[in-house]
């Protein structure tokens, strides 16, 4: 009985350790992908912002052109 009981949980163990490691390398690969997407998602922000920046000089560019070209001619 107390051997076997001894063997148990000695297997238990073993087991558990091995699933820790795994939970910890899931972890870890979780925050690889994590740490990607942010850094796509944050670059995706800064391309759309200076797209739209570069929309609004656009619009003052033509606003300029259409009502004060007259003055540099």
């Amino acid at each position: 009985g107390s051997l076997s009981a001894c063997v148990m949980v000695f297997g238990t163990t073993k087991l558990v350790e091995s699933k820790t490691v795994y939970l910890y390398q899931q972890s870890a690969d979780f925050n690889k992908i994590a740490k990607f997407y942010y850094v796509k998602a944050e670059d995706s922000y800064y391309k759309a912002n200076d797209a739209a920046t570069y929309d609004d000089w656009k619009g003052a560019r033509r606003h300029w052109m259409h009502f004060y070209h007259k003055y540099i001619l």
